[in-house]
């Protein structure tokens, strides 16, 4: 079994090449990686043809580029972070489209340690698992499967190590400390294990800094035009977050921030706990300690008829606190969906239904797109909420954008993430945001 010639993570290809010639490799990489949110397919058909033995030229080239840009990202944190998520998405993509079911076990292996995967048949003997009926049920299912033309994943075998969320969310069959399951069930997982392999490839390329000197000005030439180039899809500038993506693109916030946030600006008021979790998002999208307190002095009516410094004595503790520099000093995340659902605010769960059916008709979301949401729709999104609140937002997600994520939303973040990527509101500094191309829903 041999890896994928478009996997990056191989062995570095042959570094003689002459340095502006790379440059432009990393340069159209980080172009293709710009460009896959807004057409994934289109992005996968024009830049990773199928596989011919012609092509390794192509690939090599593709790999030339990602591994400049691995150099480029060791130098600084915050393309760290951008290529990461950026090089995750091609990832899942890739594995998806143009992988072969012998090259998926190679990555299987090369992402979470061969001595962390078994094939089915060899965990079933090595396990003495033969007479397990459990592990009989998924291997007639997975061949029933085949005959019917309905599946073109494999049963694989992961040590429980390696697949945590798997295990909290019983996700496969945990067995003898290994999770048993379909391939397709592992996507997720894998996904974040190559990205933590990446971050570590990433870590180890600062040892080839300092080496040569052209390679070092090239990556120092790169890494400048990049920060004024990429805008970093995991945080916001100050003036964006307060003074335009607030007002100007409310689209990209989840429903629960932008009720919270039009409930303060109508009301100038929230409870502790809604502060809370408007305070945690806000901090995680990139505004800093001192905006945010001036966002809360400005907003809030507790605040009418006291001064700053008054206010900095009283409140501004609370919000100190959210960034970790008062109290325990706890650097707080973003709550994810299921803790908002029990300890916080999620419309879908905490709003009566006719208040539900209005805010989703008629908030900033819809508003932003100018769609129309049929009184229908609202209704199965009402009815659905109170059994599954994250089906029912996720399919509000495509409802407004035209598109399906390929998971389910679980999380703040990961709305804002997928929403910012479709409306482009990441492109060339000073130019406006490019116009969403609408692809089939998946």
């Amino acid at each position: 079994m041999s890896l994928p010639n478009w996997f990056i993570l191989q062995s570095p290809p042959n570094l003689n090449i002459e340095i502006r010639e790379w440059k432009q490799l990393a340069l159209h990489r980080v172009k293709l990686l710009e460009n896959l949110p807004s057409n994934p397919s289109q992005v996968i058909r024009d830049n990773f043809p199928t596989y011919e033995d012609s092509l390794n030229e192509i690939y090599e080239q593709y790999r030339l580029g990602a591994y400049l840009l691995r150099l480029v990202a060791a130098t600084n944190r915050s393309l760290e972070a951008w290529l990461i998520e950026s090089e995750g998405d091609l990832f899942e993509r890739l594995y998806f489209d143009r992988t072969t079911p012998d090259q998926k076990r190679a990555i299987f292996k090369r992402v979470f340690g061969e001595q962390n995967v078994m094939e089915y048949e060899e965990f079933k003997n090595s396990r003495d698992e033969s007479k397990n009926v459990i592990l009989a049920k998924l291997y007639n299912d997975y061949i029933s499967g085949l005959r019917r033309g309905a599946s073109r994943d494999f049963l694989i075998c992961v040590h429980f190590s390696q697949v945590p969320w798997m295990i909290s969310n019983r996700k496969g069959y945990l067995r003898k400390g290994w999770v048993v399951s379909n391939e397709n069930s592992f996507r997720g997982s894998l996904k974040k294990a190559f990205e933590k392999s990446l971050q570590m490839e990433i870590e180890s390329s600062q040892n080839l800094l300092g080496v040569r000197e052209d390679i070092d000005e090239a990556v120092q030439e790169l890494e400048q035009q990049l920060a004024k180039h990429t805008q970093i899809r995991s945080r916001f500038s100050s003036e964006d977050l307060v003074g335009s993506l607030l007002h100007n693109h409310p689209e990209i916030f989840p429903p629960c921030m932008i009720y919270l946030s039009t409930e303060l600006e109508s009301t100038r008021r929230l409870t502790h706990t809604k502060r809370l979790q408007l305070g945690f998002f806000l901090k995680r999208v990139g505004m800093s300690v001192e905006e945010q307190l001036n966002y809360w002095f400005e907003k809030s009516i507790d605040n009418v008829n006291i001064s700053y410094s008054e206010f900095l004595r009283t409140s501004g503790y609370q919000i100190r606190h959210l960034y970790g520099l008062e109290g325990g000093k706890k650097d707080y995340n973003v709550p994810k969906c299921s803790t908002i659902a029990t300890s916080y605010f999620c419309p879908f769960i905490h709003l009566d239904p006719e208040s539900l059916h209005e805010f989703l008709a008629e908030n900033h979301l819809t508003k932003a797109h100018s769609v129309e949401i049929s009184s229908n729709l609202i209704d199965q999104l009402v009815e659905q909420s109170s059994k599954d609140p994250t089906s029912s937002c996720t399919k509000y997600f495509s409802y407004i954008y035209n598109r399906t994520p390929y998971r389910k939303i679980v999380h703040p973040l990961q709305w804002v993430r997928i929403s910012s990527k479709i409306i482009g509101i990441y492109n060339v500094e000073n130019q406006e945001p490019k116009e969403e191309t609408k692809r089939e829903t998946q």
